[in-house]
């Protein structure tokens, strides 16, 4: 059964144009773009190295803002202008993975992958407790006091891709995640990334 049949559009992007200002005129990366994810759907975004996928994938997740266009939540406009109200967005909405980790060096694995919870302030012992449950799905559960120089490539990046369902998401924006990987070690984390996104019920 197709879980996105009758669902309602989650994240959209509406005209996003992004530019860059150059001496010899404007490098333009994205012109007159148009994006929809809705509910529990996963979308990949394919095109060769250097066509604006990664600067598309930091305005959908207001990393970027758009030269001109609109991201719209829900059907309502985001405004990205709002540095306050962007921020709380991403947090209580938006999961990231990085082709690079982004695991702070001084942290354990464990500790690193409450960092999106801490933000928020204390944290409870039920994100406690699920954090633990994650580094078990991942295969990681000894690991929870190495810090990330300890762990192999792999190993950081299974880390980074939990961390960004800690904080329960309704969107996982993954940018190239496996790109440093070698094939089969990359092939295993996207295998981990979707169950985690169909045990999760996020977007992708």
């Amino acid at each position: 059964m197709n879980k996105t049949a009758g669902a309602s559009c989650l994240l959209e992007g509406i005209g996003l144009h992004k530019e860059f200002p150059r001496p010899e005129g404007p490098l333009v990366v994205l012109d007159d773009t148009h994006f929809q994810l809705r509910e529990k759907e996963a979308v990949a975004v394919v095109g060769a190295s250097g066509s604006g996928k990664s600067t598309f994938l930091n305005i959908l997740g207001a990393l970027d803002t758009p030269t001109a266009g609109e991201l719209r939540y829900r059907g309502r406009p985001l405004d990205t202008r709002d540095q306050k109200v962007v921020d709380q967005w991403r947090l209580d909405r938006v999961g990231f993975v990085f082709q690079t980790h982004m695991l702070l060096p001084d942290f354990t694995a464990y500790e690193n992958l409450l960092l999106p919870v801490r933000v928020r302030g204390t944290v409870p012992q039920e994100q406690r407790e699920r954090a633990r449950r994650f580094l078990a799905a991942i295969g990681l559960e000894d690991r929870a006091t190495h810090l990330p120089g300890q762990l192999s490539g792999g190993e950081q990046q299974r880390i980074a891709l939990a961390r960004a369902f800690m904080n329960r998401p309704e969107i996982v924006l993954a940018d190239e995640p496996f790109g440093n990987l070698d094939r089969e070690i990359g092939g295993r984390l996207g295998g981990m990334l979707f169950r985690l996104r169909d045990e999760e019920d996020v977007s992708l």
